[in-house]
C-alpha cells in the first residue's frame, strides 16, 4: 500500500480513542458496530459502544481522538510459529499487524535475549521463543547453528534431560523438537534421520517437569501421534500424510494439544509457482516488496531451487485435500487450531495468506480472526493478557479500512498498526515516530 504524501501528527499520548469503527474483538462474537475503544497507557481501559459511552461525561484533554467511521479493528495478529532472518523480518511482521509470534530458534540464551528487547522495542513483535530446536545429527535442521551453551543433537535420555534444564536456566519456556524424516516432501532424495523416539520421549517428559511447553514438528500421523502420546502441548505443522482418526483428536481435545496447521507452507511446497504468483496478485503485498525481492520472488531460479530441494511436490499437492480435511476435523472435534506460519518468503504477510487458507478450509472470518488472536495466544500462554479486544487487556490491534467479515483478504487493507497502545505502523507519513 503506497504511503501517503501527506504528514500527520506524531501520534504520542498516552489516550487514544477510536470512535464508530466496526469491532471484531477476537472472541469469536460477531462483530459490534459504531463501537467506542479507549486504550490509556498501553491497555484498554473502555471497550463499548458510542451509544453505551453518551452520558458518561467528557474526555480528558490529553486523548487523541481518531474517527474510525467506516473502519474495523481487529485484535494484533498473533503467528504462532514463525523463523525471523533479520531485524527486516519483524519489522514486515508489524507493518503487517503482528503485534505477537512464537520464535522458532536455534539458540537459548540468544532468543531469550531476542525475545527480551522485543517487550520494549516499538517496530518488531512481541516474541515468546520456542527454543532451542532439538534434532538429530544430520537430520531436519541439524546444518543450522548448533546453540553454543549446549547440546541441540542429545544421544540419550539423559543428555536430553540435561539439555532442557540448561535451556530453562538461560531463559527458555518453550522447546521445538524436530521429529520427521522429511521423506513427504523430499522423496526420492534420502530420507534424513529421525531423533530417536526415547530422546523425543524424555525432551518432553522433562519440558512438562519443568513447566515448559513443548512444538513439535511432525507432519505424519504416525510422528504427530507419539508426540501427543509424549505430552507435546503443540503440533507445529499440520498432518498431511493421512486422515487423523477420532482417537488421536480426542487425546488432542483432552490434553490440550494446539494445532497449527501452516496451510500456506504446505501450499508452498506443492507448487512453488503457483503458490508465489497468488501471493503476488495481491498489490498491497507486491508493493510492500523491495524491487530485488520481487524480483528473485519471480525468477525462474527461485522457483526450480524449491523443487530441487522438495522434489516430492506430486505428493503435497496430492495430500493437500487431506491436509485441510484434517484441521477441519480437529477444529470440529474441539481441539484449538492456531494460526501459524512458518512463512520465510512473506514475514507478516504469510498470516494474511494464511488467514484466507483458513477460510477455504472452513472457517468463517471471524473464527479465522479468532485463531489468529485468541486461539494463538492461549497457545503461547498469553490470553489473559493479549489476543483479544477487551477492558484491561494489552492494547495490540490493528485499524482496518476494508470489511474483513465480507472478505477476509480485508485484513490486508491496514491503515494502522498498534502495539501496546502505540502506532507501531501507519500508512501516514512520520506517524510512529520514523523519519
Amino acid at each position: 500500500m503506497p504511503v501517503l504524501a501527506a504528514k500527520l501528527p506524531k501520534l504520542t499520548p498516552k489516550a487514544v480513542l477510536i470512535t464508530g469503527a466496526t469491532l471484531v474483538d477476537g472472541t469469536g462474537a460477531p462483530p459490534v458496530g459504531d463501537s467506542w475503544v479507549f486504550v490509556r497507557d498501553g491497555r484498554f481501559v473502555d471497550v463499548s459502544t458510542a451509544a453505551a459511552r453518551r452520558g458518561r461525561g467528557a474526555l480528558p484533554k490529553d486523548v487523541r481522538v481518531i474517527d474510525g467511521t467506516g473502519k474495523w479493528i481487529v485484535p494484533g495478529f498473533i503467528d504462532a510459529h514463525v523463523h525471523a532472518e533479520s531485524a527486516a523480518d519483524t519489522k514486515a511482521m508489524i507493518r503487517w499487524g503482528v503485534t505477537s509470534a512464537r520464535l522458532m530458534a536455534e539458540g537459548a540464551r540468544s532468543a531469550a535475549h531476542l525475545a527480551e528487547h522485543s517487550r520494549t522495542a516499538h517496530h518488531t513483535p512481541e516474541l515468546f521463543p520456542a527454543a532451542p530446536i532439538f534434532t538429530t545429527r544430520g537430520g531436519w535442521w541439524s546444518e543450522e547453528p548448533p546453540d553454543p551453551d549446549l547440546d541441540r543433537f542429545p544421544g540419550d535420555p539423559a543428555a536430553a534431560k540435561a539439555a532442557v534444564l540448561l535451556a530453562r536456566s538461560l531463559g527458555s519456556r518453550e522447546i521445538k523438537i524436530m521429529d520427521d524424516d522429511m521423506g513427504w516432501c523430499r522423496d526420492p532424495l534420502p530420507r534424513l534421520p529421525k531423533i530417536s523416539a526415547e530422546v523425543r520421549s524424555a525432551l518432553i517428559a522433562e519440558a512438562r517437569r519443568l513447566g515448559l511447553r513443548v512444538a513439535v514438528h511432525a507432519p505424519d500421523l504416525a510422528d504427530a501421534s507419539d508426540a501427543v502420546a509424549d505430552g507435546a502441548t503443540v503440533l507445529a505443522h499440520g498432518i498431511v500424510d493421512a486422515p487423523v482418526g477420532d482417537d488421536l483428536a480426542a487425546r488432542m481435545r483432552q490434553g490440550h494439544v494446539f494445532y497449527v496447521p501452516t496451510l500456506d507452507i504446505f501450499d508452498f511446497l506443492a507448487d512453488p509457482k503457483t503458490f508465489v504468483a497468488r501471493v503476488l496478485s495481491d498489490s498491497r503485498i507486491r508493493d510492500s516488496l523491495p524491487k530485488t525481492t520481487l524480483a528473485r520472488y519471480e525468477s525462474e531460479e527461485y522457483v526450480e531451487a524449491y523443487r530441487g530441494r522438495y522434489p516430492n511436490s506430486a505428493f503435497v499437492s496430492k495430500q493437500l485435500p487431506v491436509l485441510y480435511a484434517n484441521s477441519a476435523k480437529l477444529k470440529a472435534a474441539g481441539v484449538e487450531v492456531a494460526l501459524g506460519t512458518d512463512m520465510w518468503a512473506f514475514p507478516g504477510a504469510g498470516v494474511h495468506v494464511e488467514l484466507e487458507d483458513f477460510v477455504k478450509a472452513g472457517w468463517t472470518p471471524v473464527e479465522a480472526i479468532r485463531a489468529a488472536t485468541l486461539v494463538s495466544a492461549r497457545s503461547l500462554g498469553v490470553d489473559a493478557e493479549r489476543g483479544t479486544i477487551e477492558t484491561g487487556k494489552r492494547a495490540d490491534f490493528v485499524l482496518l479500512e476494508n470489511d474483513p467479515v465480507h472478505d477476509i483478504r480485508n485484513t490486508r487493507s491496514i491503515e494502522r498498526v498498534f502495539k501496546a497502545g502505540r502506532v507501531a505502523w501507519s500508512r501516514y507519513k512520520n506517524e510512529t515516530g520514523e523519519e
